[in-house]
């Protein structure tokens, strides 16, 4: 009987285990879901920051062009 008791302590702990690991699984794929939409949105704004860039650069040098004609 012993060994038989044994046996399902092992499995139940075995069982255990392997819902600690599918629990961390989970916690590790919402974690990733949630700084990959974070990244997403930080994306977005550089490239919104580099179109304005390239507006300012653009106007700043029609100006330059300008100012030099003039000369």
């Amino acid at each position: 009987m012993t060994n038989a008791q044994d046996l399902k302590n092992k499995i139940d702990e075995i069982y255990s285990i392997l819902d600690e690991l599918q629990f961390n699984q989970l916690q590790q794929f919402l974690s990733i879901q949630k700084n990959q939409s974070i990244i997403i949105k930080k994306l977005e704004k550089l490239q919104e920051y580099n179109e304005i860039d390239d507006m300012v650069n653009s106007l700043f040098d029609k100006k330059l062009q300008k100012i030099a004609e003039k000369l």
